[in-house]
């Protein structure tokens, strides 16, 4: 368990928790091509839905075996999972949207955990502060004064991938493969995608499954 930053933001890190990885990866990998995301996330999504077979083999089966470690670790009982999907980063950099190029939070509510489990080795994720206002989580009360400090920034036409002069990078979670790193969804934080990470025929393959838990 690491404790990130000035706000000591918990980070849970798990390794090695599937045992079948790579049949998991297999079956993932035989979805493709995913749609592409419609949200913020930067390349293709596929959600697995509640009867999907992912879902009563791999999703479901994880969260209960980590239920009782992430209620530890957050200090809270985890009500259930409010989504999860296959994703991967295909988004070139020059396409990106403000939001997509900084770092950027997934709720306010302090009651939303994020669960990445990395299936193919990548960078990984890294967590940030904002110089200008000190923060590291971005909590209902407190949003309208972030929005309106980053109203000035616009696109950038790279992925952050460590501090600049507008965020500070506090921790770097390493993207092993089969690590699965849990942290809360208000922390500002951003995927760690290099410029290598694409090639005039495409990218590199980052896979990972990603799953919203929501907190009592």
């Amino acid at each position: 368990m690491l404790y990130v930053g000035h706000e000591k933001v918990p980070v849970l890190i798990v390794d090695n928790y599937v045992a079948d990885l790579d049949a998991i990866v297999s079956r993932a990998r035989a979805l493709s091509p995913y749609p592409q995301a419609t949200g913020p996330y930067p390349g293709e999504r596929h959600f697995i839905m509640p009867g999907d077979s992912l879902m009563a083999d791999y999703i479901s089966p994880m969260l209960n075996t980590l239920a009782p470690t992430i209620s530890d670790a957050f200090n809270a009982d985890i009500l259930g999972a409010t989504s999860a999907s296959l994703s991967k980063v295909t988004t070139r950099p020059e396409k990106l949207t403000r939001h997509q190029s900084h770092p950027h939070f997934d709720d306010t509510s302090g009651k939303m955990i994020a669960i990445l489990h990395y299936l193919t080795p990548t960078m990984g994720t890294a967590l940030y502060r904002h110089r200008a206002t000190g923060l590291e989580r971005i909590t209902q009360d407190k949003l309208d004064y972030y929005l309106a400090s980053i109203a000035h920034l616009g696109a950038r036409e790279s992925y952050i991938c460590g501090s600049n002069d507008e965020y500070e990078m506090t921790a770097e979670i390493t993207g092993h493969r089969g690590r699965i790193a849990v942290y809360p969804s208000n922390a500002l934080h951003s995927g760690m995608i290099p410029s290598d990470h694409f090639t005039d025929l495409g990218c590199q393959e980052r896979l990972t499954a990603n799953v919203f838990i929501r907190l009592a």
